[in-house]
């Protein structure tokens, strides 16, 4: 591969990196609602399931699950399904209650716990980042909609191999690229993460964090269904 290419496929992976996502609305919410911790061990489940799609993608197995129509449907679905649980949860535990307005939106897959109290403005007994719940909610929230991100088994099929030239050495080629991109993520993510630490104080004031917990539910939801209606 030529500097040129190299170049080229740098610049082109930030560019789809940085394009807000599923990623972006789930490791922002994280990151707001419970500290860099959280947002670091949901970039921990991204980049598990990154090694996955890439070790898929080497072996040509990647290749076969997009061209078979039914098992592409069924990751489709299974993916859209998931991101609206995600979204739908996370809008459910923001809806106005009644009476004492002194508690913060229930964390995804808590329940209905706090009825009878007012979810729009968080307070101090918001779940630390490093409770084995919060940690492994986080976790999971990342491994599994990476993993059913039919928008990232497309990636590794039709992005990596314009950059590759076929013959021998080539699934060595598309190792190393897919590594490259994995490892920008990363480092993207990490900044950013970091980025929203250093704002926290400010983005977990009770307004600001309904409103970004709001536009997160919304955000899952509208891309579910984007995904959900794709072909």
């Amino acid at each position: 591969m030529s500097d040129i290419q190299i170049v080229s496929f740098v610049a082109a992976s930030l560019l789809i990196i940085i394009v807000p996502g599923v990623d972006f609305a789930l490791v922002t919410r994280q990151t707001v609602r419970y500290g860099r911790r959280a947002g670091f061990v949901v970039l921990a489940g991204l980049f598990a399931a990154a090694l996955v799609h890439a070790s898929l993608a080497t072996a040509g197995l990647s290749a076969l699950l997009v061209s078979s129509p039914t098992l592409y449907t069924v990751l489709r679905v299974a993916g859209a399904l998931y991101l609206l649980y995600l979204g739908g949860t996370i809008l459910w535990a923001t809806r106005p209650r009644r009476s004492a307005p002194v508690t913060q939106p229930v964390p995804v897959g808590a329940g209905g716990a706090g009825a009878g109290t007012e979810a729009a403005a968080p307070v101090r007994d918001v779940p630390a980042a490093d409770e084995p719940h919060v940690a492994r909610r986080s976790f999971v929230m990342g491994v599994t909609s990476q993993l059913l991100n039919v928008k990232v088994v497309v990636f590794y099929v039709s992005f990596v191999p314009q950059f590759v030239k076929p013959g021998d050495g080539a699934a060595a080629r598309t190792a190393v690229l897919a590594a490259t991109f994995i490892g920008l993520a990363v480092l993207w993510w990490a900044c950013y993460i970091l980025l929203i630490d250093r704002l926290q104080p400010w983005l977990t004031r009770p307004s600001v964090l309904l409103v970004i917990e709001r536009l997160t539910g919304l955000i899952l939801i509208v891309l579910a269904v984007r995904i959900a209606l794709s072909h």
